[in-house]
């Protein structure tokens, strides 16, 4: 799916939606969702499990539900580029907004919550999330509005 697909909408309500038609599909497999956990994974340790699921499925890349998400932050819209130097992150958890957030204090090595809400709301950062669900290897941009976190193109 590509950003071009969503209408503009929050990040949280279409998170929502995707989990609910889970519920009403059980092949149906998304890595959105409302669920707060979830942890970041290093780079070798993602590279391990990839080599280790490739094996596992005789060379063929097949969708499991441990499969890690793809962050990436980018420079934000006024200039300041993020100082973590591992990204991608990995993330073993849903895609939604406290996940976008705790991507950006991340990035940006935040450690007070005064100091994100300020970062936020000057700097608007945006979040790219890579990931593959039932469709396919997919990729959402979300960007921080002032108030919450939208999908954006």
């Amino acid at each position: 799916m590509k950003n071009s697909d969503f209408p503009l909408k929050r990040l949280d309500d279409f998170a929502l939606q995707r989990e609910r038609e889970t519920i009403d599909n059980p092949f149906m497999h998304t890595p959105f969702g409302m669920d707060t956990g979830g942890n970041f994974v290093s780079g070798w340790t993602m590279s391990y499990m990839r080599a280790g699921l490739f094996f596992r499925s005789a060379g063929k890349m097949l969708f499991q539900n441990d499969d890690m998400i793809l962050i990436t932050v980018p420079e934000t819209e006024t200039g300041i580029r993020p100082l973590a130097a591992d990204m991608p992150f990995g993330w073993d958890g849903k895609i939604n907004s406290n996940t976008a957030e705790l991507a950006v204090w991340w990035a940006f090595e935040i450690t007070s919550g005064g100091e994100a809400e300020m970062f936020m709301r000057e700097n608007n950062p945006s979040v790219i999330f890579s990931y593959v669900d039932t469709d396919g290897p997919g990729e959402i941009t979300v960007q921080f509005n002032g108030e919450f976190w939208v999908i954006v193109d």
